[in-house]
């Protein structure tokens, strides 16, 4: 079994850290399994613990007044799940999470308490290198969520969530329900399955009983708006 500084090294913030600052870290690191749908954070609520993801995958959401959500990030091994502790100089116990965090793959993440990782950046210039590039990133991957909220068609969404899921979970296909599809996408159950169905009837995906398999990625690539690919590319600067 590999060792938990290697487990470690599988989340890509982590694999940058430099292994002294690591080291100081692996004791306060816990494994563990999370299921599908389980809520990680609230938005608003205070952010004890933060979740660097290795084989999961996690939706940033936004709830509004009305009970629905909509998706501001998703994050994978590239990231962790709330950044807003480690921007000012409050504790975990005055800041609320950015936004409710689920878990749409299950799998397994690493728990750190907040206040840890804070004094690590605060104490570590690489620390906090590694983190800020990190939130630029997803900042980026923010400011584009807006956009394609805004301006782009159900099934230029659905397909950039798509490959973006792909991308994230290193999977072709993704154990994701329709009901959380279209929480993640802020649209009805409806809405979801009639872009499926027509995606699947072009050959471009196959659905499952709560999997979705990408058959054509080349097709889904050519349908969904720049966000992809800007998104794609910045991930890899």
């Amino acid at each position: 079994m590999d060792s938990l500084e290697e487990q470690a090294r599988s989340n890509l913030i982590l694999h940058d850290v430099p292994f002294v600052d690591l080291s100081r870290l692996l004791p306060h690191m816990h494994m563990l399994e999370v299921e599908a749908k389980e809520v990680l954070h609230q938005a608003g609520e205070p952010v004890g613990h933060i979740f660097f993801p290795l084989t999961a995958l996690m939706s940033m959401l936004m709830p509004t007044s009305d009970g629905a959500t909509v998706e501001l990030a998703t994050v994978g091994r590239e990231g962790l799940t709330d950044t807003s502790v480690l921007l000012d100089g409050s504790t975990a116990r005055d800041h609320g999470a950015l936004a409710k965090v689920i878990t749409v793959i299950p799998g397994t993440v690493i728990r750190m308490k907040s206040d840890v990782l804070k004094a690590a950046a605060e104490s570590s210039l690489s620390v906090s290198r590694c983190l800020c590039q990190y939130v630029s990133r997803l900042f980026t991957e923010l400011a584009l969520s807006v956009t394609c909220n805004r301006l782009h068609s159900l099934a230029q969404r659905c397909a950039r969530w798509l490959l973006t899921a792909m991308d994230k979970s290193d999977r072709q296909a993704i154990p994701v329900t329709q009901e959380i599809l279209a929480g993640i996408l802020g649209v009805s159950r409806q809405s979801v399955v009639h872009t499926l169905r027509g995606f699947e009837t072009e050959g471009w995906i196959q659905c499952g009983r709560g999997s979705i398999r990408v058959a054509m990625r080349s097709s889904l690539t050519k349908i969904s708006c720049e966000c992809y690919s800007i998104g794609k590319k910045r991930a890899a600067s």
